[in-house]
């Protein structure tokens, strides 16, 4: 991709990030307390999808009670906050406006899938990302339609038309900030759901979900069960199915909280360890001679709990680095101080790695990915 097309597309895109309002920006201050918003999805004269017997707006509503009781239960510290806890209809606008006003740490918002085929079933987990399937972006785009029905939305969304695939470029080149921490908490709470639900297993994938673009804090969106699945139907709309969602999603928030939470209330912040290991195989993506004092971007492509050998299936026969943060490792791919050049080879790997995505570094330490862009740019 040539230059000038790569900074049409940044400034495209950096317009319609005026979706998070400066105000909102701001509000990153230090605080003490950690703070989730659960999002029931849709509500009030938008009921969502249809199923049989049940509309997915009060399935939504009710997983979204039980997950919060269960972390005032467990977690009396942290606050939690609703986007809705009555049968109303909330912009997506707001929804995210209510996270970034409070100064949220975490936004879960919760949804029911549906498909024209009766036989697609199973839970799934969605970061922000410019759709890792077909079927993610399809399920992005669904979700987003329901801006039309709101007053003013072409001013309010900056001209995004969520059924045109020219919209999604935005979400093609920088995602969310806190991009890291939604796919690490993404992981667990689809983990969590499989285990306590036994619904098939969607997995983990990335799209250009609007209520999550504009949110500032790590977020992710969970798609619970498929209401236009019989089966799937049956186990979401029912009180034990509710349950074990609910349930299984607090696993996957107690993990990361476990982990995040209690550090980042107390505002402490690792600092990324280089970890040893073997000799990793030679690919063409050999990593190249970079600049010091200068931001190096990385291809992040996973994250464990325990160290990989180097030659792990999962890297694909691809050489990878590899940093300690918060007692995760995790494993990079590539090294420049040009953020184009990792784009390009995101677009490269994207069949190997659709859940990647670009971290970036200054004298070893782990910054801002947007930032790290505007000051590579400053740098010129």
């Amino acid at each position: 991709m040539g230059m000038r097309i790569f900074f049409t597309r940044l400034y495209i895109l950096l317009a319609i990030i005026a979706f998070a309002t400066p105000q909102a920006m701001a509000q990153k201050s230090k605080k003490k307390q950690f703070t989730v918003v659960i999002d029931a999805g849709h509500g009030g004269v938008d009921p969502g999808a249809l199923g049989r017997k049940s509309k997915e707006k009060d399935i939504n509503l009710n997983v979204s009670k039980l997950l919060a009781s269960m972390i005032d239960d467990k977690y009396p510290e942290v606050k939690v906050i609703f986007t809705r806890t009555t049968d109303v209809k909330i912009p997506l606008v707001q929804r995210a406006d209510i996270a970034n006003n409070a100064n949220a740490d975490l936004f879960i918002s919760i949804h029911s899938n549906a498909s024209k085929s009766t036989s697609a079933n199973g839970c799934e987990t969605f970061t922000l990302g410019a759709g890792s399937s077909v079927e993610a972006k399809a399920a992005a785009m669904y979700e987003n339609e329901v801006i039309l029905s709101e007053e003013n939305f072409e001013e309010i969304y900056k001209g995004f038309d969520p059924r045109s695939s020219e919209s999604y470029i935005i979400f093609e080149l920088i995602r969310n900030h806190d991009m890291e921490l939604s796919a690490e908490i993404a992981q667990f709470v689809q983990n969590g759901m499989v285990k306590e639900s036994k619904l098939v297993n969607r997995g983990v994938s990335s799209a250009g979900f609007l209520v999550l673009h504009r949110t500032v804090m790590p977020s992710i969106l969970v798609e619970l069960g498929f209401i236009t699945n019989s089966k799937d139907e049956s186990l979401i709309a029912s009180k034990e199915g509710q349950r074990k969602l609910a349930k299984g999603i607090f696993d996957g928030f107690s993990k990361y909280y476990e982990i995040y939470g209690k550090k980042t209330a107390k505002s402490c912040e690792e600092k990324p360890v280089r970890v040893k290991e073997e000799k990793p195989q030679t690919t063409e993506n050999k990593p190249q001679s970079v600049a010091k004092n200068k931001p190096v971007f990385k291809l992040q492509i996973m994250a464990s709990s325990t160290q990989l050998d180097a030659k792990d299936k999962r890297f694909q026969g691809e050489k990878t680095q590899c940093y300690k943060e918060n007692g995760m490792y995790k494993y990079t791919i590539g090294e420049s101080n040009s953020y184009t050049e990792i784009v390009e080879l995101k677009k490269r790997l994207s069949g190997k790695f659709k859940e990647s995505f670009i971290v970036a570094f200054l004298n070893g330490k782990k910054i801002n990915t947007q930032e790290a862009v505007k000051l590579s740019q400053k740098n010129k």
